[in-house]
This record gives C-alpha cells, structure tokens and sequence, in this order.
C-alpha cells in the first residue's frame, strides 16, 4: 500500500497550488470572455450594450429598469452560492466601474 507522509503531502501540495491558481484564473477569464459575448448576443441593437460589459454587470447597472429587474434576479438566484445573499449583479457592476477584470497595471488607482 502507498502510504503519504505529512512532509510528502506539503511538498506535492505547494507543487500542485500554483498550477490550480492558474487554471482558476484561466477559467475564470473564459466565464467573463463568455458573459461579456452573451450580453451583447442577448441585446445587439440597444445603446445600452457595450462589448467589454458582462451581462450581470449590465443587470446590476440597469436594475432600476425593465427588464433588467427579472434578469438580475435570476442572476442573483444563480449565484447566491459566492456570497449567500442577492447582491452578484451589484457587486458586478462595482467592479465594473473600478475595471476590476483589468489586468492589474490598466486598473484605476484606488
């Protein structure tokens, strides 16, 4: 039987870390590249899309309205798992406006 040390398992875990980082990081950019391509499929002719937006941030922005109440709802239902409340379009919409999905040195100073 194969049996793990404490010390074997530290080094394969701080060797497997950083390659779990990236493949996070790199879905994660594939989820924003997809809500922002779904945003502009779902309104193509309205002036309120804008290419570089994601679809929840759209609804967080446009909540106010019709019917971007009922989108956002469902899109704070979907996600209600991240942060146990109804707030994911809200907080997309914040980042949104700090150019949080911009590579670190293109982000506005704080």
């Amino acid at each position: 039987m194969f049996k793990m040390t404490r010390q074997k398992l530290k080094l394969v875990r701080a060797k497997l870390d950083p390659l779990f980082k990236i493949l996070l990081h790199g879905l994660t950019q594939m989820f924003i590249a997809f809500d922002q391509l779904l945003n502009v499929w779902l309104f193509p002719f309205s002036w309120n899309t804008w290419a570089d937006e994601t679809f929840s941030s759209r609804c967080g922005r446009l909540q106010h309205r019709y019917p971007y109440k009922i989108f956002g709802f469902i899109v704070d239902l979907l996600f209600y798992f991240q942060n146990n409340d109804l707030e994911h379009c809200r907080r997309a919409y914040e980042k949104e406006k700090t150019r949080y999905h911009f590579p670190p040195d293109m982000r506005e100073p704080k």
